[in-house]
This record gives structure tokens, sequence and C-alpha cells, in this order.
């Protein structure tokens, strides 16, 4: 049998990872993006007709030996190995790992020389910064120039979310400065961005005093299990958003963020607190968020909710500082969970054109 490319891709991928979902094996099969579940199928089935790959009850794609000998000289970056628990884990970090791929960024296993972009899987990342306690929904590390942002897929974003095993990416013990995580990428399902954004917002904003401190997690703390939603923490730096379906659009945003914040405080004076914003043209102190940055909007709320209790309270002298935020299209609706801030008197917004960022999400 002769394979065309596509279908040749998928093995390779297979050949690295083991095991992917059969949504995500379609995906990748699908060259023209016509999403033609049907015509996919019979693309896919010649592949376990001739023994290449395998489609498991449980739904996900496994490869089999005459698949794997197409690409005799490719070791496989994560073990398939354990329970249904660690089967899923598996297919999380391969479906990850393809969509970054899909994107230009390839997964590799150690840290590369050259600062383009790359995608480390979370067990070649464990080999590399020991001491990571273990998390549920970690699938890598993008690794891009002096960047190194630790992706999670929160599917819905309804999940527990494990703070110490969290925090252990972003503790600067001695010696891990060079593995220290610089920010987090989050990617939800398509169409719930919106609802899982002001979810962990909300939660963040309900407790901030605690939750916005730069505490450090000890490493070698067992794992802290935590019943409650998704919560930010100021040692997490940046904590962007995203979905399938922009990731293109976002992780250029991501990647490009701090140029932006630099390129727009070029006229005014750079702040070195990110809770009062990025830079100040007196009276208004501006929050440059292009990139869906979580963190940053809390930092922008906070600001704006302390202000507003100053301007009701009884002091002599008002308080003259205003706020600004530049933001995307695509985050207006972000921008509204709080009426109180977006209707206040004398506070700017400034949206960025781009058509590829509308959205209706």
């Amino acid at each position: 049998m002769r394979l065309h490319e596509n279908q040749l891709k998928l093995i390779h991928h297979l050949a690295r990872f083991n095991l992917l979902d059969y949504s995500g094996c379609l995906h990748m099969l699908d060259e023209t993006e016509t999403g033609d579940q049907v015509a996919l199928s019979y693309v896919f089935r010649p592949l376990t007709k001739n023994k290449y790959l395998i489609k498991r009850k449980d739904g996900s794609v496994a490869i089999l030996a005459k698949g794997k000998a197409l690409f005799p000289d490719i070791k496989p970056l994560i073990s398939a190995g354990g329970g249904a628990q660690s089967v899923q884990r598996v297919i999380e970090v391969s479906r990850m790992a393809a969509l970054m791929e899909e994107h230009g960024i390839p997964a590799v296993a150690e840290i590369p020389k050259s600062p383009n972009p790359v995608f480390i899987p979370s067990a070649c990342w464990r080999n590399i910064a020991s001491g990571i306690l273990s998390t549920t929904r970690f699938t890598g590390m993008v690794l891009a120039g002096q960047e190194r942002l630790a992706v999670y897929d929160i599917g819905d974003g309804s999940m527990e979310w494990q703070v110490r095993a969290e925090g252990s990416l972003f503790y600067t013990k001695y010696g891990s400065y060079e593995t220290k995580a610089t920010g987090m990428i989050l990617i939800c399902q398509d169409g719930k961005g919106n609802k899982a954004a002001k979810n962990i917002i909300r939660q963040t904003m309900w407790s901030r005093r605690q939750l916005l401190s730069d505490i450090c997690l000890e490493r070698n703390k067992p794992t802290c299990w935590s019943h409650s939603p998704i919560k930010l923490r100021a040692q997490y730096e940046h904590v962007y958003l995203t979905t399938p379906k922009w990731f293109r659009t976002d992780i250029q945003a991501i990647l490009t963020a701090e140029n932006e914040v630099c390129t727009q405080s070029k006229n005014g004076t750079r702040l070195h607190d990110p809770a009062q914003g990025d830079y100040e043209k007196w009276p208004y102190r501006f929050f440059v968020n292009p990139a869906t940055d979580l963190l940053k909007y809390v930092y922008f709320f906070s600001a704006v909710k302390g202000l507003i209790k100053l301007l009701k309270s009884d002091m002599p002298a008002p308080p003259q500082v205003r706020y600004a935020i530049c933001y995307r299209k695509l985050d207006r609706p972000i921008l509204r969970m709080y009426p109180d801030i977006f209707e206040l008197e004398g506070l700017q917004f400034y949206e960025y054109q781009s058509e590829e960022n509308d959205s209706t999400d």
C-alpha cells in the first residue's frame, strides 16, 4: 500500500507519542481543513486495515509494530504504559503536541540551543527539571527564547487546581532558574473561552489579596490537592488563555506580547509593578493586553476596584490617577463582566483592530 503524506504524518506522530484520540487522528488527516468526518474516516480506514494502527475500544488510536517499522530510528517521547488514567494523560499530551506541531512548534525531548519555539512534553520536562510535582493537566513546556510557558489542557475550565503542584513549576529554587516557568498557557475547548476566563478571574478576585502574593511553593512537599477551581497567583507572571480554533493567532500574540508592551510604552514611563500597569502617561496608567493574559485582567480589575473604593471615601483630596487598558476585540465580554468597572467615568478602553481576532466565542 502506498501511503499519502498526511497518513505518514499521522503514523510518524504516533511513533513518537504512542496514542492519540480518534478525532485528533482525523484532524491530522484533514489537509484541506474540510472537516468532513465521513470522508476522513475513509482516509483513516486503510491504516487499520493494513495493520499500521489500531483503533481501541476506548476510542484511542495506538500504533502497531508495522507502523513503528516505518520509522525505526524514532524513540518515543512518552510511555503509553499504566492504567486508564495514564492512558488519558498520554492522549492529552499527544493531542497538545499535535496542535503545537500543526502551527510550527515541533515537539522535542530536551532544551534546544536555537531560540525558535519548541514544545517539550511533560514527561520529558520532568527529566530536565527534577522536583516538579505531579499535575493533572500539565502537558508540557513551550520554549521560545527566554520564555518558558507551561501548557495546560483545561477542557471546559471546570477542573480542580493543585495549587502546590502548579507552583512547583514556578519555584526558583537555587540552580533551577534556567527551568523556572515564566508563565502559562491555558487551552480550553472551542466555544468555552469567555466562560472559562470569567470563572477563573472571578475565583481569583474573590480572594485576590491571598492569591496575588509572591509566595513561592516548595517542590519537596507533597502535592496539595485542592477542590477549588483555578485561581491565579502573582508567581505565575503571565496566564494566557486560548482555544484550538484561535491557537494560530494567539500563539503569535503570546510570543510577541512583551515586544508589544515595549512598543506601546515608548511614549510613557515604564512601570515595574504589574499590579499598577505596564506604563504611565499621567494621569493614566495603561495595561497592555494583546494576548488575553488573565492575570493582567485581574490586576486591572483589582486596581480599578481599589480606585472606586477611594473615590467613594471621604478623602479630602481624591486620587487623580486613572486607568486604561488595551485589549483585543474577542476579549470584550471579559471586560464587561464587572459593570461597575466598565461604566466608570474616566476609564479608557483601547481595542486592537484586527479582523482575525473577531470572535463570537
